[in-house]
């Protein structure tokens, strides 16, 4: 199956709204596009031509160019051998997954933290509430 055949197919249509759908729940500039996809406002294939998501991509992508590099030549070889069959099944595992549960979780995941309860304070045994009434010499 060639790259066009697995996009193009159904299961991959529902692989990229699945993609699409994850990528607007968590926010930042590919979010925020990944929502302009999705409001049909922008096409999936101009992702890499928009400037803040293109230079978080490019960051992204030297950070793994490093990783990869560190890799013995043995385990690089075996990892393109196996590229295609793995891009095949992880588009397969995003057509199938339950896309709302992930959706909520990320939602959940980014939602800010609740503030702390605001506690009165109570008094430490060693303050006196009634100190402005005692006279000066007396002991506290």
């Amino acid at each position: 199956m060639t790259g066009h055949e697995l996009f193009g197919s159904e299961q991959g249509e529902r692989a990229r709204q699945t993609a699409m759908r994850l990528l607007a729940a968590t926010g930042g500039a590919a979010g925020d596009f990944a929502g302009e996809v999705l409001a049909g406002r922008r096409r999936p294939h101009e992702l890499l031509a928009h400037g803040p998501v293109l230079d978080e991509f490019v960051q992204e992508a030297r950070g793994w160019w490093q990783i990869i590099d560190a890799l013995p030549a043995e385990e690089r070889q075996r990892l393109a051998g196996e590229a295609w069959s793995s891009l095949e099944r992880q588009v397969g595992e995003l057509a199938t997954l339950d896309v709302d549960d992930a959706v909520a979780e990320l939602e959940k995941l980014s939602a800010p933290a609740p503030e702390p309860p605001v506690r009165n304070r109570r008094p430490r045994d060693d303050e006196d509430d009634d100190w402005s009434e005692r006279s000066y010499l007396e002991p506290l």
